[in-house]
């Protein structure tokens, strides 16, 4: 490293910090704004999982660092803005005690004289108390779905008085997501406990569901909500996020909705302690080893590790529980979803049990590293076999 960029990066690191716990309507407040209030300026953010937009992450001002690139946060990673951190999502408050952020800036609801975290609790929890501000951003349009009371010192306090941001819609399944789900729903135990992400093949898992399931998930979404309207919904959900509505909501009014923070919801010790815990995941691509890349293509950035290496890790642990892999053979230019080697290891190889595809279900537990390249070309896309089998013995 040159002397200038370390000169450079010192004096990065003297700003102060501004950190945004993510989630569906997480604060929206401008970093400018949400610095003077409480006293600083000039200051870096630190941003996880953003599928919003946002008008002032457009501006070459916004700097700093990302838990979880991609969604709206694309075009600042790609600009160098953002700087992506490496880092499951269990580890985010031990991140947050390392680079102690001068203010949290998070969105809440009121609850007679406390103020509580609105429908995303994640790591704002633990960046609201390491902080040495808070700042909360209240919408009294909003549900209060029963999150924790927000902690620390909160210097400000401000209303939401823009137009709401419709939420992006998690991808719609199609014949193929639901071709998965079916096969993914006949693998699950009697009495399963679910973990879900978003996206088109969870939607399909969760329309394919045929028994009375329980959730506990980093994210609740409204179909994974509606289960309980088909009678397929067991005791209380546990979840860190939310991305929905009504359904949601009604759930949160019953009293069956635990909003908790990451320390528990992805607490890879707690919910391997959970029997018959299945963490369902997808995946940019699946190494012949059973490795999982959920990051980046080609250099492309597209998320982050999130909670995969966390549910995937407690669901390999559960007393007849599995962690599972579901997802398409082929990326959207026709390429191999099962490669040789991942672009980059999110999730190792250890902690995978299951691989399923449309083309059938790769069970890699028991099995070597030759007998698993074996099971996972057979549920390539059938254009891709010849040249995956070939690369086995290719130095």
């Amino acid at each position: 490293m040159t002397q200038s960029r370390r000169v450079l990066e010192a004096e990065d690191r003297a700003r102060p910090l501004l950190a945004y716990p993510d989630g569906i309507d997480a604060a929206r407040l401008s970093p400018d704004s949400a610095g003077a209030l409480a006293g600083i300026c000039d200051a870096r953010v630190l941003l996880g999982w953003t599928p919003e937009e946002r008008p002032w992450l457009a501006s070459d001002t916004v700097t700093g660092y990302t838990v979880i690139g991609g969604y709206a946060l694309a075009d600042a990673v790609r600009a160098g803005r953002l700087r992506c951190l490496p880092v499951r999502l269990s580890a985010v408050p031990r991140l947050l005690e390392h680079l102690r952020p001068d203010v949290a800036v998070v969105a809440g609801v009121r609850r007679g004289a406390e103020l509580a975290f609105r429908g995303t609790v994640g790591w704002g929890p633990a960046a609201a108390r390491i902080a040495c501000a808070v700042v909360v951003e209240v919408d009294d349009r909003a549900d209060d779905l029963g999150g924790p009371v927000i902690p620390g010192n909160v210097v400000a306090v401000v209303e939401r008085d823009d137009a709401p941001i419709p939420a992006p819609a998690p991808r719609a399944c199609d014949d193929v997501d639901l071709a998965i789900g079916r096969r993914v729903v006949a693998l699950l135990p009697e009495g399963p406990t679910l973990q879900l992400g978003p996206g088109g093949i969870a939607e399909a898992i969760v329309a394919s569901l045929d028994r009375p399931v329980r959730i506990w998930s980093g994210l609740l979404t409204d179909a994974m909500a509606s289960l309980d309207a088909r009678g397929l919904l067991t005791g209380t959900v546990t979840a860190g996020y939310t991305w929905g509505g009504e359904p949601i909501a009604r759930l949160a009014r019953a009293g069956r909705l635990t909003l908790a923070p990451v320390e528990v919801t992805h607490d890879v010790s707690t919910v391997a302690a959970i029997p018959r815990f299945v963490g369902c995941n997808t995946a940019l691509q699946v190494g012949l080893d059973g490795a999982v890349n959920v990051e980046r293509v080609g250099g492309r950035i597209v998320a982050g590790i999130g909670g995969h290496a966390d549910f995937c890790a407690a669901g390999s642990r559960s007393a007849g529980g599995f962690s599972l892999i579901a997802l398409r053979a082929a990326d959207r230019s026709g390429g191999s979803t099962i490669v040789r080697t991942v672009d980059v290891v999110s999730t190792p190889r250890c902690d995978i049990d299951i691989v399923v595809t449309e083309h059938g279900v790769a069970d890699l537990r028991g099995r070597s590293d030759e007998q698993r390249a074996a099971a996972l070309i057979e549920v390539a896309a059938p254009a891709h076999r010849d040249a995956l089998g070939a690369s086995r013995f290719s130095s």
